[in-house]
């Protein structure tokens, strides 16, 4: 019998800190997002949904969202299409070079987002790909494959290789074996690392500034431009729907496989 420990007053009040701490901004934006001013004002001197409507029907905000959407549906399929073979290499595969294989995957993490920013906007200059949306969408691809290959390469290492060995021992072909026993033990790690994918590259602002043109610029990039000329509670209704789009990923995420269950999977 297991018995679960408690954690003490001093480690709650610690956490109901840090809640407090990294919360409160995102109430002061919901709060500005229904404000009633021209200009950004805490406390508001009334409330009014006008914001959250002109947002609505803004072109200039509601063209961006959908870019951003869209470009994080693609980069996170096309990771996930190359993080999945890299992974089952890197695992099941002990060949020579492996490791290294693992941290050049792994490596945009390493690096500032700015810098990676600028070095792929001069790399697909020289390929032919600048200021085009197939250059941007594969940025996108750069900044959120590590995100895929590090939560399927912790699952996979997690399985039992047996299960794989015992379907080869009773006929089955790699084809067979991968479609039927790899791929559903994988799938809850593609799913939580294709979401997680996805959210990095909605929130991204360096590389879509730096390889987005005039008919590809996302959300960030927009919200990021606004500011530059307008102090209004435009912003913080566009962020709000940007939360909510979070909020929503993340509950199909915890609806469907559980953030709890992927995190222990995944140490």
């Amino acid at each position: 019998m297991k018995i679960r420990s408690r954690p003490g007053s001093l480690m709650v009040c610690y956490l109901a800190v840090i809640s407090v701490f990294l919360l409160l901004p995102q109430l002061i934006v919901v709060v500005v997002a229904f404000s009633e001013a021209s200009f950004v004002s805490f406390p508001p001197p009334g409330y009014s949904t006008k914001w959250m409507v002109r947002v609505l029907s803004d072109p200039s905000f509601m063209k961006p969202l959908w870019n951003s959407v869209v470009l994080g549906l693609s980069a996170s399929i096309m990771a996930a299409a190359l993080a999945l073979p890299a992974s089952l290499a890197i695992v099941r595969h002990r060949f020579q070079g492996a490791r290294a294989l693992q941290n050049f995957l792994l490596s945009p993490l390493s690096m500032p987002t700015l810098i990676l920013a600028i070095a792929l906007l001069f790399f697909l200059n020289d390929i032919g790909l600048g200021n085009t949306y197939a250059g941007l969408v594969f940025g996108h691809v750069v900044v959120v494959l590590p995100y895929l290959v590090r939560t399927i390469v912790a699952v996979y290492s997690g399985t039992d290789p047996r299960i794989e060995e015992a379907a080869y021992t009773l006929g089955a072909k790699p084809l067979s074996t991968f479609w039927f026993i790899t791929l559903p033990m994988l799938r809850p790690a593609i799913f939580a690392g294709g979401m997680f994918a996805f959210l990095v590259s909605f929130d991204e602002v360096a590389v879509a500034l730096l390889l987005s043109n005039a008919s590809s610029i996302t959300l960030p990039v927009s919200i990021l431009t606004y500011l530059t000329y307008n102090y209004d509670p435009a912003v913080a209704a566009i962020s709000v729907i940007k939360m909510i789009i979070v909020v929503l990923a993340l509950l199909v995420l915890e609806r469907f496989y559980g953030l709890q269950n992927l995190t222990m999977q995944s140490r």
